[in-house]
């Protein structure tokens, strides 16, 4: 009975708030009862292993989908109006909901203009390193300073975007250390044999 407590929880948490959702695409839809088609949904949910369930909204939609599929393989007379319905329905695949896009696309572009306001040699530094995935080795030489530069300004870098971000940063020997070992595990693979 404990698990059984235990989908009901999780089906409150990460179903329930979908439902309104999915009440209006299926609205959406001509020759269903929207009422048969959610409770036949919340049927299926309470017997799932839920466990390996990553997006709930999609599984969820998925659900309600293959159910009116169902619904429409069963009907002895299927509209042309209803499967053109359906068929033009998009559901929202595994698609974050919008505010989490608008969100994420926020925080991008903070992340953006807060990289314009680092000092050039960082932003260059952080840019290739991070960005672009290059060496220490290869920043160094097309910038024209020294690997120790290259260490310094990423940490400066890192450091001040952690800041700008409220987390605190990296410590400036932390990064160093990392780059270091990164370095050092670099030359080990490439020794000639």
């Amino acid at each position: 009975m404990v698990v059984q407590a235990d989908r009901l929880e999780w089906i409150a948490k990460h179903i329930l708030p979908h439902e309104p959702h999915l009440r209006v695409w299926l609205r959406g839809l001509s020759g269903i009862e929207v009422d048969d088609i959610v409770q036949d949904t919340y049927a299926i949910l309470i017997e799932a292993d839920v466990a390996h369930i990553q997006s709930p909204r999609a599984y969820l939609f998925t659900v309600a989908r293959n159910l009116v599929l169902q619904h429409y393989r069963r009907a002895k007379i299927i509209s042309i109006v209803a499967l053109a319905d359906f068929d033009a329905q998009s559901i929202m695949e595994d698609a974050p909901p919008v505010d989490e896009v608008v969100s994420a696309r926020q925080e991008l572009a903070r992340l953006h203009a807060t990289m314009a306001e680092l000092p050039e040699k960082c932003r260059d530094v952080l840019v290739l390193r991070r960005v672009e995935g290059w060496s220490q080795k290869q920043v160094a030489h097309h910038l024209g300073v020294s690997e120790n530069v290259v260490e310094k300004q990423l940490a400066r870098a890192l450091r001040l975007l952690g800041r700008a971000f409220g987390r605190g940063g990296p410590d400036q020997n932390e990064v160093a250390r990392s780059e270091t070992a990164q370095h050092r595990s670099i030359r080990r693979h490439h020794r000639p044999g």
